[in-house]
């Protein structure tokens, strides 16, 4: 019987004949970068006579993100809030769902030409999305109630909800400001900024 603890968490393993992949699920207290430095592998062999411990040293990062805290935040996405970020929000523009192809014309970003596409057709198309279905909409922690922590957490619920919603999303944090955006990449980004505030 073989037992594998990293941090607070471990894993029991009844039998191992010559060798086994395992997942072991990690829960952390709390937000933020955490340092992993070692995990415990320990065998009682055998019947309980004895206990042997296998400490592994190991250099490993993690990012931890906020716990999401389900909160109420209707109140930010009426006219006057999203009229009172335009100056934020001019200028850019936000994908939708991938609708079909088109041909190329010249008002159309590089970044949007379907290859796949190119190479069938052999003349340039580019990608055709569906509209962003609400106003972008910049969050601050003031916008939420409660201590610091709590504040995080419901401004991680509300990117993340928002985000399901088809709604850009920006965040302003003190001086730092990331404009609203829909990709992957850009939520990652944004609950990255909370995790280690």
């Amino acid at each position: 019987m073989i037992r594998i603890r990293l941090e607070d968490n471990e894993i029991i393993l009844p039998f191992v004949k010559d060798k086994i992949l395992v997942n072991l699920p990690v829960i952390f207290q709390k937000r933020g970068k955490i340092k992993i430095s070692e995990i415990f592998v320990s065998s009682y062999f055998p019947f309980y006579f004895f206990k042997r411990i296998l400490r592994l040293p190991i250099d490993y990062e993690v990012i931890v993100f906020p716990k999401p805290i389900k909160c109420d935040f209707s109140n930010l996405l009426n006219e006057g809030k999203t009229k009172l970020e335009t100056t934020l929000t001019r200028g850019s523009s936000f994908e939708g769902e991938i609708t079909g192809v088109k041909e190329y014309s010249i008002q159309d970003p590089l970044k949007y030409i379907h290859w796949k596409a190119t190479a069938k057709t052999s003349e340039l198309m580019t990608k055709e999305f569906s509209p962003y279905r609400g106003n972008p909409v910049i969050l601050k922690l003031t916008d939420f109630q409660g201590d610091i922590e709590q504040k995080i957490s419901k401004t991680t619920y509300a990117i993340l909800s928002l985000s399901k919603k088809g709604i850009p999303i920006g965040l302003k944090i003190d001086n730092t400001v990331y404009k609203p955006d829909l990709r992957p990449t850009h939520i990652r980004k944004l609950l990255y900024a909370l995790s280690v505030y």
